[in-house]
């Protein structure tokens, strides 16, 4: 008894076809009928390659996922390689660092990063996003912690952090070139960076008030 062999040469044409279909319908609209007809392949095809939908969408994403994961695994490094340094020059510099890197991220995965930020309703990645931002605020506020900030607003925390992390999702949509998205990332991080700015200043005088109190 004889077993079909795969036919390798199917296999681009039903990736091709899926990142159009779920680019132009999203998670919830794609078929995989669809898919098997812009392919030219069949939907049994399909099947013997991705077990479900939802797997054929995360496979499409999964280069453009390992190389998030790689960026903040080096943010996370730097976090912790200084500690004891200038708290604002470090953060300074990670979040330059992390807005550079995720942005030349975007481009290089541009319809990637559009599959998962705006059209991922329905399937496992749907909240990839939300738990980047989790993990960065929780992260952050372990960071601060052990730098003697004890004293952050963890909410007011995951707000500057939500709304730096909410920047990029908008220059994704907001803009296609690369140069002005750029320019609009320096702008972006230098306006977050006041944020920071002023949080800490608010936890050093808290702190201030505090040692006076003491000191009474």
């Amino acid at each position: 008894m004889y077993m079909a062999l795969r036919d390798h040469s199917l296999d681009d044409k039903i990736t091709s076809a899926a990142m159009e279909e779920f680019s132009e319908k999203g998670y919830m609209g794609a078929s995989l009928r669809k898919i098997a007809q812009k392919s030219g392949a069949t939907v049994g095809a399909i099947q013997t390659r991705y077990r479900s939908k939802d797997e054929l969408f995360a496979s499409l994403l999964k280069p453009f996922l390992d190389d998030i994961e790689a960026v903040f695994q080096n943010v996370r490094a730097d976090y912790y390689s200084d500690i004891g340094g200038n708290i604002l020059e470090l953060l300074r510099a990670s979040m330059q660092y992390e807005s550079q890197t995720i942005l030349r991220l975007i481009f290089d995965h541009y319809s990637e990063a559009v599959l998962l930020l705006y059209r991922s309703g329905g399937s496992s990645l749907e909240h990839y996003f939300d738990m980047l931002v989790e993990n960065k605020i929780k992260e952050s506020v372990m960071f601060f912690n052990n730098a003697g900030y004890s004293g952050v607003d963890e909410k007011m925390l995951g707000l500057l952090i939500s709304m730096q992390f909410d920047s990029y999702r908008r220059i994704v949509m907001g803009c296609s070139d690369r140069a002005a998205a750029e320019k609009y990332m320096q702008s972006l991080m230098t306006y977050h960076l006041g944020g920071w700015v002023a949080l800490f200043d608010s936890i050093s005088e808290k702190n201030k008030q505090g040692d006076m109190r003491n000191e009474i």
